[in-house]
């Protein structure tokens, strides 16, 4: 019974687990492109400002961002697409100086509590196979590897993992 209840607490993370943290997730607003720009640079073949300003106008587009509570500063952002029932997380990114402190946890907890109100009932994303951190996060919150594409990322040559959540719906 108690390694049951701990297994469920890693995939299910509870509130109580991230509330912690001194962050708020909210909707992503156009002030905060020029943050979340800064942010993305700082990872392996970046989208450009540009590219994620386009993520606002998508049809079935959705960006959050992690805002820490007493300085009101973005921390992190995720963004991604939904469409006739399916989802896909595009981006997640923590600031270098901001990680480990649950941030991407909470985001892609936010993630999925939206998607279930929208009566998504699947997420997908991909992440470069060398992504330790992120595969334990996404594992944590129940996504499977579903696939893999061989040498998919450039800079440096990587194989990409394509996961898959089933997200049940809201009662």
């Amino acid at each position: 019974m108690k390694g049951k209840r701990f297994k469920e607490q890693i995939l299910q993370p509870s509130a109580s687990r991230l509330e912690p943290c001194a962050f708020i997730v909210r909707p992503m607003t156009g002030d905060d492109l020029a943050t979340v720009a800064a942010i993305e640079a700082e990872n392996s073949s970046p989208w450009t400002a540009e590219q994620l300003a386009g993520e606002r106008g998508q049809a079935g587009g959705w960006q959050f961002v992690a805002e820490a509570a007493a300085s009101g500063r973005v921390c992190g952002f995720v963004c991604g697409r939904s469409c006739a029932g399916e989802a896909e997380l595009l981006k997640i990114a923590v600031a270098g100086q901001c990680r480990r402190q649950g941030i991407g946890a909470q985001l892609v907890a936010q993630v999925l509590r939206y998607l279930a109100e929208q009566g998504v009932g699947r997420c997908f994303l991909e992440l470069r196979g060398g992504n330790l951190p992120a595969l334990a996060l996404y594992e944590r919150f129940g996504f499977r590897r579903v696939g893999l594409r061989k040498n998919y990322y450039a800079s440096p040559p990587e194989d990409a993992i394509i996961m898959k959540k089933t997200i049940l719906p809201v009662q």
